[in-house]
């Protein structure tokens, strides 16, 4: 039988061990106190505010960076949990990016510089290598769905994740009716606030509400990073609607990983300005980010901006019958924070719509997004595949249908004008002036800045990246991101500074573009921009001018083109 040590034998090997090794066991004693009095820290605090939930802490309405960083400052261990989650889900897949593609292209090299083999021994396996880009992006992709919404709205920018913002694993049914019951039941009650305590409903209940206004139980069609959507019929009106469902605890998820981002968008500018000659601007840049992020959780303002935008395409874009973009009604009546109930609209993402409909329809998608860029002053900045459908116009014309509102930044009209400039002279090749003078007011580079030294590289990477790598358009290997890359590389060298809204709009215009290169493996995002530029100039500049800009662009465009 085995014998239980008194606490007199235990106090004296304790004591031993203490003695043996004094530095391993001081850490331990004060990593067991820290994460001791972290647990109590935020018991108390829980403890302090259990009677108001996360809503009334955090306001819905409006995007407030003071609020988030109060809420989750108080949270030590939670915080810990979710960055050993973080690192947990990504540190295999940095770890095989590092020995893939810094590693191994290293260690190759040091034994060619060695040992003077032949070089057609050790030339790197293209193919190989992009086979090795895709496996890591489905590693990638994986953790990302798995670690949640605010990881899935970061990764869908790069081309190779665009699946991801649909690859989210959908949540019970059942809470979702519920959610829909408890939503529809405060618009009864003529209240727009969501009630944490209002979570009693039994199922005869839920289905009760929701069938009083649908004539069956909603079903599931979609589901995505932030919520789910159902097809139904309204009861009285008999229309088909969709009804997007937010995730149940999503404001507690996304919040505590804005904070986490912005934390390190701090952490960078720090280092930054210590080890280089970059002006701060990563926090900006990510609260930009995180200002759209949070803005998505607020259902109410979505279908705002998606009115909005429905009156202001329509005008622009449609003509009787003829329409180019159309963009789905919504049903006000059923729409809270956590519900919309838009008209339903039959239609395939643009994806997955044959190639001659993507080549026909995306010149109309940059055309939209310019206009929202430089004259609505609103853009839609989410346009990946699952928020570009195909539909047809009662003419039976292909028709862009957009979807999606959550994610919107506003450009002031001294933005849009710096824009319409740059892109106007990035288009008929006078980088002197795109370098000087836009990346200037832009808010790029210091007005004070003396650019002798930074215009020719910058003006090799345009020329070499954008306008000049071969005439062809099919010779062209490169593409917005590949340019985005070694600007990159630039900025650590220079003071560049990049403004918050231009994080949405360098990510609206790489998802375009990846979805266009599926139609098209030769589409040139810069070149299909030159028709509506053109037109934006005339309404800019004076005659004389616009003469002589549309000179320059007309034999540009013209070179680039034969």
């Amino acid at each position: 039988m085995m014998s239980i040590p008194s606490s007199r034998a235990i106090a004296r090997s304790t004591l031993g061990i203490v003695r043996r090794r004094p530095f391993s066991s001081l850490t331990a004693a004060s990593t067991v106190t820290a994460v001791g009095y972290a647990n109590y820290v935020e018991w108390r605090t829980n403890q302090h505010q259990s009677a108001s939930s996360i809503e009334t802490i955090i306001p819905r309405d409006h995007y407030d960076g003071d609020s988030i960083a109060s809420y989750w400052d108080h949270r030590p261990v939670t915080i810990a949990k979710r960055l050993l989650s973080i690192v947990y889900e990504l540190g295999p897949v940095a770890g095989e990016y590092f020995y893939s593609f810094q590693l191994r292209p290293w260690a190759m090299k040091t034994i060619r510089s060695a040992d003077n083999e032949d070089n057609k021994q050790i030339v790197v396996d293209l193919e190989h290598k992009r086979q090795m880009e895709i496996d890591l992006s489905q590693k990638l992709r994986a953790a990302l769905t798995t670690l949640g919404p605010t990881s899935s709205k970061l990764g869908s920018s790069s081309q190779f994740l665009q699946r991801l913002c649909d690859a989210v694993p959908p949540f019970d049914d059942k809470i979702a009716m519920k959610v829909l019951a408890q939503e529809l039941a405060s618009t009864r009650a003529g209240s727009d606030t969501y009630d944490n305590n209002n979570t009693n409903l039994n199922e005869d209940e839920v289905n009760r509400i929701v069938t009083s206004e649908f004539e069956e139980v909603p079903r599931l069609v979609a589901s995505a990073s932030l919520g789910q959507v159902y097809k139904a019929t309204t009861k009285k009106s008999k229309q088909q609607v969709a009804i997007k469902i937010q995730r149940p605890d999503i404001l507690e998820t996304v919040t505590l990983d804005l904070f986490l981002l912005l934390s390190y968008g701090k952490a960078v500018d720090k280092l930054c300005s210590v080890f280089t000659n970059q002006m701060p601007y990563h926090e900006a840049f990510l609260n930009g980010f995180a200002h759209g992020a949070f803005m998505e959780l607020n259902y109410r303002a979505e279908a705002a901006n998606q009115t909005y935008f429905r009156e202001e395409l329509h005008s622009r874009f449609n003509s009787g019958k003829k329409k180019k973009v159309v963009v789905p009604l919504v049903h006000e009546q059923f729409t809270t924070n956590r519900v919309l109930v838009s008209e339903w609209i039959e239609g395939i993402p643009l994806a997955q719509a044959p190639q001659k409909q993507i080549q026909q329809l995306i010149p109309i998608g940059v055309e939209l997004f310019l206009c929202q860029l430089l004259d609505i002053g609103k853009f839609h900045s989410d346009p990946h595949p699952g928020n570009l459908y195909v539909t047809k116009s009662e003419d039976g014309t292909p028709t862009l249908c957009l979807l999606d509102f959550g994610l919107v930044a506003d450009v002031d009209e001294t933005a849009r004008n710096a824009m319409t400039r740059a892109i106007v002279n990035l288009l008929q090749g006078d980088y002197d002036t795109l370098i000087s003078h836009d990346a200037k007011h832009l808010g790029f580079l210091p007005h004070d800045m003396d650019v002798t030294e930074l215009k020719p590289v910058l003006k090799t990477i345009l020329k070499e990246g954008l306008l000049e790598a071969g005439s062809n358009l099919h010779d062209r290997k490169r593409n917005l991101m590949a340019i985005s890359n070694e600007l990159n590389e630039v900025f650590f060298t220079y003071p560049f500074s990049v403004p918050p809204f231009f994080a949405l709009v360098t990510r609206g215009l790489g998802l375009l573009e990846g979805i266009a290169l599926k139609g098209d493996p030769s589409f040139d995002i810069f070149q299909a921009s030159f028709p509506y530029a053109k037109r934006r100039a005339m309404d800019m500049f004076s005659v004389k001018d616009y003469t002589k800009i549309s000179r320059g662009m007309l034999a540009r465009h013209r070179t680039e083109t034969m």
